[in-house]
């Protein structure tokens, strides 16, 4: 009763200013323990996000290794991509920027699959990069994108009605598919078929082959996935090279029949070589006409 009585005696501007004291300090520890905890969230402007992994996959003249990115994502469009930034030693005014699709991205980390080349612009300085340096990065980018329940849509353009997706990975092309597949297995009542063919060189350049295994016996028969080596096949992979295929050959391999056509696409991701002769080889044969490169 009597703090009661002393509030009724304190005039009311008074009052106003002393809880104005104690609750603004209070709304900003809020504030910045909300916004701070935690990694940043990834936006369409440059910023620098933790590593907080690495892993090397593949030893090797190429090796491909796992960064593990700290940066949290509302939500990351399925296909889509996240760009890299690092400086450019010849010409400082002139960084060099390359696009990667993440093979997994959720609440706090973002997973990217990268291939070493010697060689390379942007590789070399990626395969230096140890736990807690940061990385350039910004996103989604890209158009691709797919909706679910056999929708695409690459800018203004759609592919609706799709009933089987036929994918083709050289490589770390893989990534964008994975995504897709993901997408497919967890979403109910998405029924698209899918068949992905991963080519590589040799049998110890697959990569991811035991979680793609996984994702083909957790899709309850929604998606089928080949394992291809140009020189040596061993095990579930068999010797075979893009280079000796023809478009009806690639269209057979992938499952896709005569008058499928339509309710079927063909997507496709890889060094430029593999993503040029197929594509040559398709546009000759001219039966797909639903066509998405990565």
């Amino acid at each position: 009763m009597e703090l009661a009585a002393l509030v009724e005696n304190i005039p009311f501007e008074t009052l106003l200013l002393y809880l104005s004291a104690l609750i603004i300090p209070l709304l900003f520890s809020v504030y910045n323990l909300t916004t701070s905890s935690g990694p940043k969230y990834i936006k369409k402007e440059w910023d620098r996000y933790p590593i907080l992994e690495r892993r090397v996959i593949s030893e090797g003249e190429r090796p491909v290794i796992f960064l593990t990115v700290g940066a949290r994502t509302r939500d990351l469009p399925t296909g889509s991509h996240v760009k890299l930034r690092i400086p450019n030693p010849s010409d400082p005014s002139r960084p060099i920027i390359k696009s990667y699709t993440p093979t997994r991205f959720d609440g706090s980390s973002c997973e990217l699959m990268i291939r070493i080349y010697p060689s390379g612009a942007m590789t070399p300085s990626l395969y230096k990069l140890k736990v807690g340096d940061t990385l350039e990065m910004m996103g989604p980018t890209g158009l691709h994108r797919y909706l679910g329940s056999g929708t695409f849509t690459y800018g203004k353009k759609t592919y609706d009605n799709i009933k089987r997706i036929g994918m083709l990975a050289g490589g770390t092309g893989v990534t964008p598919m994975i995504q897709i597949i993901n997408k497919i297995i967890e979403e109910e009542g998405d029924d698209t078929e899918v068949c992905l063919c991963c080519f590589n060189t040799t049998t110890e350049e697959t990569l991811l082959e035991d979680e793609l295994k996984e994702a083909m016996s957790k899709s309850g028969g929604k998606v089928e996935v080949k394992f291809f080596a140009s020189k040596t096949g061993k095990g579930t992979t068999e010797k075979l090279s893009m280079r000796s295929m023809s478009g009806p050959g690639i269209i057979k391999l992938l499952g896709i029949k005569e008058g499928e056509e339509d309710s079927s696409i063909i997507l496709m991701c890889g060094p430029d070589g593999f993503v040029k002769h197929v594509r040559k080889e398709l546009k000759e044969d001219g039966s797909m006409k639903n066509i998405m490169i990565w």
